[in-house]
C-alpha cells in the first residue's frame, strides 16, 4: 500500500442520489413490481461466497407483517434466490434475510468502487440509493447501468464534508461507534470492553459485538474506496 494521498490531490467527493429502474433479473425488482404497494428497505448487504450476496432489511406496507409468511415461497421461486427468511415485526412491517446470487447492480457498484449508503429503497421495481463518490465514478456507473437496462439517473447531488453518516453507518451503528470511541474501545489498551458497552447501551453482548464487526468492516471498505489510506 502506498503513502496517503495528499488532501489537495484527492478527487472531490459528493453525495449523489441515484435512481435505477431495477435490473430485470434482480430478486428485488421482481418482488417489488409484483407488490407495488410495498416499500422495501435493504439495510445491509454482505458477500457470503464467491458469487453469493446476503441481503437484510425490512418491508413496509399495508398488512406487510400479515402477508410475510406467504412471500417466502414466492421469493424462493426466483432463479437467483438461494435462501429466504421473512418474519413479521408488526402488522405493517416484516424483516427479511435473503441469500441470492450476486446481483448485477452490486457488481457494477463494486467495480466502480462506489460507497453506498443505507437503506437502499425499492418500490415498484425502482431502486433509489445514495452514494459517496466522485463525478467520474457516478458517470461510469450510470453509463454501465444504462447499457444493461436503459434507466439510470442522478436525482440529486449534495456537496460537503464526508461524515460518519456519509460513510454508510446507520443511526444504530453510529450510536454504538460513538459509544465505543468515547469509552476508549479502540484505544490500546482498551478503555472499555464489549460487555461494558453492552451494559452502557442496554443491548446484548452479541448484538454489540456483531455491530462493531460490521462497523469495522464498513469503515475499512470506506477507507479503501475513498482513497483515505
Amino acid at each position: 500500500m502506498g503513502p496517503p494521498v495528499p488532501a489537495h490531490l484527492r478527487p472531490p467527493f459528493a453525495i449523489y442520489r441515484l435512481r435505477v429502474n431495477g435490473l430485470p433479473t434482480a430478486v428485488g425488482t421482481f418482488f417489488s413490481k409484483a407488490h407495488p404497494e410495498l416499500r422495501i428497505h435493504v439495510e445491509n448487504r454482505m458477500e457470503v461466497g464467491a458469487h453469493e450476496l446476503l441481503l437484510e432489511g425490512r418491508v413496509f406496507g399495508p398488512d406487510a407483517g400479515v402477508s410475510a409468511p406467504g412471500w417466502e415461497a414466492e421469493i424462493a421461486g426466483h432463479p437467483e434466490t438461494l435462501d429466504v427468511d421473512i418474519r413479521a415485526e408488526g402488522p405493517n412491517v416484516a424483516h427479511f434475510r435473503i441469500t441470492q446470487q450476486t446481483a448485477s447492480l452490486h457488481e457494477v457498484v463494486r467495480r466502480h468502487r462506489l460507497l453506498t449508503r443505507y437503506p437502499l429503497i425499492l418500490q415498484n421495481g425502482i431502486m433509489r440509493f445514495e452514494t459517496v463518490a466522485t463525478a467520474a465514478q457516478v458517470r461510469g456507473v450510470v453509463r454501465e447501468l444504462r447499457k444493461r437496462n436503459g434507466v439510470a439517473e442522478v436525482e440529486a447531488v449534495r456537496h460537503g464534508r464526508v461524515t460518519m453518516g456519509s460513510l454508510g453507518l446507520g443511526p444504530a451503528q453510529e450510536t454504538v461507534f460513538r459509544a465505543a470511541m468515547n469509552g476508549g474501545y479502540f484505544d490500546l489498551p482498551r478503555g472499555i470492553t464489549v460487555t461494558g458497552l453492552a451494559e452502557q447501551l442496554r443491548l446484548s453482548k452479541s448484538a454489540v459485538s456483531e455491530t462493531l464487526t460490521r462497523i469495522e468492516k464498513r469503515l475499512a471498505e470506506a477507507a479503501l474506496q475513498l482513497a483515505l489510506v
